[in-house]
């Protein structure tokens, strides 16, 4: 970690960070599991509620002073968490649906 605390980073520097974090974090998912849809992970990853919650855990962690790269490391991670609870909820929902 740093000990400098960096500048805050520019609304276009943000969102390029966040729009890169959503790119990656659909495409890892996607080469981990090839039958989930890479359009639709972007989709999903791109919705305002996304792209909200990884501005928010991008900026939270360069206030703690992690790198630009570890902010975007644990806002794609968190993302990725978020994304598998929610659909581990969906699933769990239809199969006591369907019972």
């Amino acid at each position: 970690m740093t000990t400098q605390q960096l500048p805050a980073p520019t609304a276009d520097q943000l969102g390029e960070a966040v729009g890169k974090i959503a790119a990656l974090a659909a495409l890892s998912l996607h080469e981990s599991f090839p039958h989930l849809n890479l359009d639709g992970l972007v989709e999903t990853f791109i919705r305002d509620s996304a792209t909200t919650m990884i501005a928010a855990r991008y900026l939270a962690g360069l206030d703690e002073g992690k790198t630009p790269a570890e902010a975007a490391g644990a806002a794609g991670t968190a993302l990725i968490r978020a994304w598998a609870d929610a659909r581990n909820a969906a699933r769990a929902q239809l199969d006591a649906a369907t019972a």
